[in-house]
């Protein structure tokens, strides 16, 4: 009995991660789908979020286990347009608002919205995991 239970406790790592790596990045990637719709919501343009959209992705992270929601970058990042070269990711303006917009959320408000559906789907794969 003890036998089995340590065979048990020695595979549920292997067994975790092999169950919860599609379920993360499936979340993952529900969740940059809905930031992007959130971006088309809120749109005024055509092109005004054109490169803010396309940088919402999912990025694999330092594990099996981890997946990094990302939006901005390099494809957001310009220099300020006072002369001054200082770059300005454009996606925290967007998120937070300036001195001459005000703020259209798209990132954290549908992480909000999503956070509690997205736990309950890993909850339920660490479950199905446990009571196999």
């Amino acid at each position: 009995m003890a036998d089995d239970f340590d065979d048990f406790l020695q595979s549920l790592p292997d067994k975790l991660t092999e169950k919860l790596s599609p379920i993360l990045r499936e979340q993952a990637e529900r969740l940059s789908q809905a930031q992007r719709a959130a971006l088309q919501a809120l749109e005024q343009s055509p092109d005004e979020t054109g490169h803010l959209e396309e940088s919402c992705v999912v990025v694999p992270g330092s594990n099996d286990l981890e997946f990094i929601v990302q939006a901005g970058g390099e494809l957001t990042t310009k220099e300020v347009r006072d002369g001054s070269s200082v770059p300005f990711d454009y996606s925290l303006g967007f998120e937070f608002g300036t001195s001459r917009q005000p703020a259209r959320p798209f990132f954290y408000s549908t992480y909000n919205v999503m956070r509690d559906d997205m736990q309950r789907a890993i909850e339920d794969a660490i479950n199905e995991v446990l009571n196999d």
